[in-house]
């Protein structure tokens, strides 16, 4: 499976567990049956056993860091959007902030440029249209900040 159908899981778990849910095994299974339905790429031959280890591992790992690290993301994202309150944010598209923030500053394996790519793919078709722009500027915003400190 692709990594970009186990990032649009974990979004919405991510989602789901923030909203007083809780983003376990029966939420997985929930998020690929609706994945399957919305036609995401790659998840139309996913069995009902997918995700597989590594797909898990991967949104295992980014969930209990975004959850974890939550005071650390909203930081920079607050840091990298100065005129727009962490608080006042769409949840949707502070969600997808959360998830790429955390892999700009936490996955080694996912380069800046694909985590910033993907997330305004998943502001595409969960959010407003115009949420791309300003999910771009943010992460990079971050991702420049990041390798500035490098």
């Amino acid at each position: 499976m692709a990594r970009t159908t186990a990032r649009a899981a974990v979004m919405q778990m991510i989602f789901e567990n923030l909203a007083g849910g809780e983003g376990g095994e029966e939420t997985l299974q929930m998020v690929y049956e609706a994945l399957r339905k919305d036609g995401v790429p790659g998840v139309e031959a996913i069995s009902e056993k997918e995700p597989g280890k590594a797909d898990r591992a991967y949104i295992a790992r980014v969930l209990d860091g975004v959850l974890n690290h939550i005071d650390e993301l909203d930081a920079e994202i607050q840091s990298a959007s100065p005129k727009w309150n962490v608080s006042r944010m769409p949840k949707v598209d502070l969600t997808i902030l959360r998830l790429a923030a955390w892999e700009i500053l936490h996955e080694e394996d996912v380069p800046g440029s694909v985590a910033i790519n993907e997330a305004v793919n998943l502001a595409g078709r969960y959010s407003d249209p115009a949420s791309g722009r300003f999910i771009n500027g943010v992460l990079g915003t971050i991702l420049r900040k990041k390798e500035a400190a490098q």
